[in-house]
């Protein structure tokens, strides 16, 4: 056996990890837009079912599945590593078809997919999404990606013919925020999808995007951004199913 499946193979054998912080929620998904289904008090040993990537809390973005059928972020778990020390979770909620109906996890999943392995930026070249079928790697077509819309993706001035506007205040995780539509072409547009709000006055939120030299990054934007004379709107996917 090659010396990282054995310490794979070993670390997966260790009974259990604890949690290194007080009250530490475990949710229904990567992320602290996902509601809390059980709460850890410190030192609770826990057992991990496999690992993801996710919302990035204080500079680790790998979130633990519990044993208990929920995710906390491995931040707040004594694993005595900052890389996985047990099998990479499945896309959550993987079960839409192409081009099809999508929940909100799932969209959230596909996007880390290419945030966790930080997919370079570019207006020319494609990478495959968790299914393997390509993607044109700039911000429109990582938004197409994690939707599983149309391939290579829409661009900024098309995104709008497959949503519906929606108000600030109606963003949920999975929805999407851009400077787009007509004269959005090539450097006149940028989209987002959103991932959380930042802070409790709604002032700004929490990316998943593909951004320039930075390739494709959690990222935080305050509302109202925009390009040039274009101002970001908020935009809901037509085929997203409530979970």
């Amino acid at each position: 056996m090659q010396l990282a499946g054995l310490v794979l193979a070993l670390a997966t054998a260790v009974a259990a990890y604890p949690i290194t912080g007080d009250d530490v929620n475990c949710r229904t998904g990567p992320g602290t837009s996902y509601s809390s289904v059980k709460t850890y008090p410190r030192d609770t040993d826990v057992k991990l079912d496999c690992q993801t990537y996710g919302e990035t809390i204080t500079g680790n973005s790998i979130w633990d599945k519990t044993t208990d059928g929920c995710y906390v972020s491995d931040y707040y778990v004594k694993t005595g590593s900052n890389s996985m020390v047990t099998k990479e979770c499945a896309v959550a909620g993987g079960g839409s078809a192409y081009q099809g109906n999508i929940n909100r996890t799932e969209i959230i999943s596909r996007g880390q997919y290419w945030v966790s392995r930080h997919v370079p930026y570019s207006m020319t070249k494609n990478y495959p999404d968790p299914q393997g079928r390509n993607y044109r790697t700039d911000c429109s077509g990582f938004v197409s990606m994690a939707l599983h819309a149309y391939a290579p993706g829409y661009n900024t001035v098309s995104l709008p013919d497959i949503a519906t506007s929606i108000s600030w205040d109606a963003l949920k995780p999975g929805d999407f925020v851009g400077t787009l539509g007509a004269g959005t072409g090539g450097a006149d547009g940028h989209v987002t999808l959103f991932l959380s709000w930042a802070d409790s006055a709604h002032s700004a939120y929490n990316t998943l995007e593909c951004r320039g030299t930075y390739g494709c990054v959690q990222y935080k934007r305050s509302v109202g951004w925009g390009v040039g004379s274009h101002t970001a709107k908020p935009y809901r996917y037509k085929k997203v199913v409530e979970e």
